[in-house]
């Protein structure tokens, strides 16, 4: 059983800096890492060898926040998904095959008074349109630790959208389910959920899906149209360590190494 290693406290402290933690413990594994300035916000590229990465198949972008409300501890939102890809970038650099993996944690995911075009994965997901990087798979981990079964959220695609994004994007979510499904040994749902940085990069015209987790009890509450104890936790003291579950953990890991041997050919 996976258990939470007590560094992850120090991630947590009301004094972190959590740019430059993320880089200092990737840096201690051998693992370069590179500050993406936009619009204020602070985005952080992790530099994999080449020889990690194939043409010949997608590349799997996989992004988790690494911001979080002021006054909270941010243990699940999203801490927990930080962590476990500081974790996973450690796991990566050792494959003696390629994993076609761009990882980056993105600053600024809550959305502000403009609403999509304030997030901070917005002018990230512009520069991907305009650079022309429309057919990666787009992963954005969110809430990663507290729960049992690995959540697909729904997305409400806008009205005017391609037959080509909405084909491309069905296609995502297919290889998603697929994902997740074998990873959790078939125990998976499909909820509506808040958007998370995925937002920003449907904005752009780009297909994104987002996955998170939640308690079994929570399920069959939102099931119910109840909104699941874990969300009420959100952006308050109760998203501390206490509230996280290890089982969580070990879970995320599992669909993150299963993510690294998945080959879609381009």
């Amino acid at each position: 059983m996976y258990q939470i290693p007590l560094v992850f406290k120090d991630y947590i402290a009301p004094d972190c800096n959590r740019l430059a933690f993320i880089q200092n413990y990737l840096n201690k594994a051998g693992i370069d890492t590179a500050v993406l300035p936009m619009d204020g916000k602070n985005h952080i590229y992790v530099k994999f060898p080449q020889s990690q990465y194939n043409p010949a198949f997608r590349i799997k972008t996989v992004i988790a926040h690494y911001d979080r409300v002021p006054n909270s501890p941010g243990a699940n939102d999203n801490s927990a998904a930080d962590f476990l890809m500081m974790e996973w970038a450690c796991r990566l650099i050792k494959m003696p095959v390629f994993h076609n993996i761009r990882l980056i944690f993105t600053d600024g995911e809550e959305l502000g008074s403009d609403g999509i075009k304030s997030q901070g994965a917005f002018p990230l997901a512009s520069l991907f349109r305009k650079l022309g990087i429309k057919n990666d798979d787009i992963y954005v981990f969110d809430c990663m630790g507290r729960g049992d079964v690995p959540i697909l959220t729904q997305s409400n695609l806008p009205k005017g959208l391609s037959r080509e994004f909405v084909n491309n994007f069905n296609k995502l979510e297919m290889r998603a389910q697929k994902l997740i499904q074998t990873a959790s040994g078939g125990k998976w749902f499909c909820l509506p959920c808040n958007y998370s940085d995925n937002a920003s990069f449907i904005a752009n015209g780009i297909p994104a899906v987002a996955i998170t987790i939640l308690p079994s009890e929570d399920v069959s509450l939102a099931l119910r149209g109840q909104i699941p104890e874990t969300w009420k936790k959100f952006h308050t003291q109760n998203d501390n360590f206490e509230s996280l579950t290890p089982c969580a953990f070990e879970l995320t890991a599992k669909i993150l190494n299963q993510l690294a041997l998945q080959k879609t050919l381009v």
